[in-house]
């Protein structure tokens, strides 16, 4: 086990030695990181520093985090998936193989993704669901249906649902409890089930008036 002097690790967690943590790393109860795919061969688990890993939460071998990864009660997220620095996920989201998430990406609670890849500064609401294929449980989804791309400066609301192999472009917005079922362009404002275009990003207004326009403070 690679361990600093400065990390902490609740004597109930479970860290395995193919994990190797950063400083400042927090380790709460009932953790257990670095757990082995039976699928797969033994990989190692590195979590970046000042990390903070919620009690009860399971990370498989085989995940790359960045500095400042922090997770919350009882999440789990499983071999192959790398994040990078200041990425934030909810409790009880389950993040399942083959993600890619940039820096500054927030994930709320109940979130399920697999292959699916995020641009930095996106936003995904609580109970948003990613599906990866067409016709399930066909064993072969992953020859016909590419991963899910979100660009960056995206927020998606709450109990989103998005279709496999979808692709959301840069400066958009989803509202909550949309279908996303084609392709989204980039500035747009989608929302509906089947979801629609309801408006340009650009045209989107802070109306208290705090801001000049929302999103402002991820350019």
């Amino acid at each position: 086990m690679t361990f600093k002097q400065d990390v902490q690790i609740d004597p109930t967690a479970i860290v395995l030695p193919n994990v190797e943590l950063g400083p400042r790393t927090i380790v709460e109860p009932f953790c257990l990181i670095g757990l082995k795919d039976r699928f797969h061969p033994d990989l190692i688990t590195k979590i970046g520093k000042d990390s903070f890993l919620g009690s009860r939460c399971t990370i498989y071998s085989g995940v790359i985090a960045g500095a400042k990864f922090d997770i919350s009660d009882q999440t789990t997220i499983f071999f192959d998936n790398q994040f990078g620095d200041n990425c934030r996920i909810g409790p009880k989201a389950v993040i399942k193989n083959g993600c890619r998430l940039q820096s500054n990406v927030r994930v709320n609670a109940q979130v399920f993704m697999e292959r699916v890849e995020i641009d930095s500064f996106v936003f995904i609401g609580p109970g948003t669901v990613f599906t990866d294929d067409i016709h399930p449980p066909c064993p072969r989804y992953a020859d016909c249906t590419g991963k899910t791309l979100i660009e960056s400066h995206v927020s998606i609301g709450a109990n989103v649902t998005v279709g496999p192999g979808i692709r959301i472009g840069h400066h958009s917005q989803v509202y909550a409890g949309s279908v996303l079922i084609r392709d989204v362009e980039p500035y747009s404002v989608m929302a509906g089930n089947p979801a629609v275009l309801v408006k340009d990003f650009r045209d989107l207004r802070c109306h208290p008036g705090y801001f000049e326009s929302p999103y402002e403070w991820w350019e």
